[in-house]
């Protein structure tokens, strides 16, 4: 008999999707934006982490060769970004200089196309985890 407190690898996929998303949402957006969405706490740090797993949704089956080859492409951009060497902590002025730093903005770039490649994922996710369309 399975244990019912545990999640499915499926549900478990779908969670990690769903963060993923909205990091990279997060990351399609103005400076103030992310800083925002990310309560003005180490925003820069915090959105690299959050976006460099998912290398994890890698072979999931959530997405087509195409989708799986712009997350990769996406990632590799991101993977370097300099997020040591910038200001952190709690606050938005820090959290803005880092947002605001030029590096940002071919992954601003990046992370929109890919929110658009990944749409049909996105409804697919929502639906499977009951939450309304977006905005």
């Amino acid at each position: 008999m399975s244990d019912p407190s545990q999640i499915s690898d499926q549900e478990a996929s779908h969670n990690a999707y769903n963060v993923f998303v909205f990091t990279l949402e997060a990351l399609a957006s103005p400076p103030e934006k992310q800083c925002e969405l990310m309560g003005d706490y180490n925003t820069a740090w915090e959105l690299r982490d959050d976006a460099l797993a998912g290398h994890y949704l890698i072979g999931s089956g959530l997405f087509t060769d195409q989708q799986e080859r712009a997350i990769l492409e996406f990632l590799a951009a991101i993977d370097p970004v300099p997020v040591n060497d910038m200001p952190s902590g709690s606050g938005r002025a820090k959290n803005l200089a880092a947002m605001q730093n030029p590096v940002w903005e071919p992954i601003r770039d990046l992370a929109k196309r890919l929110v658009s490649t990944l749409a049909s994922v996105t409804a697919a996710n929502r639906a499977y985890l009951g939450l309304p369309d977006a905005p």
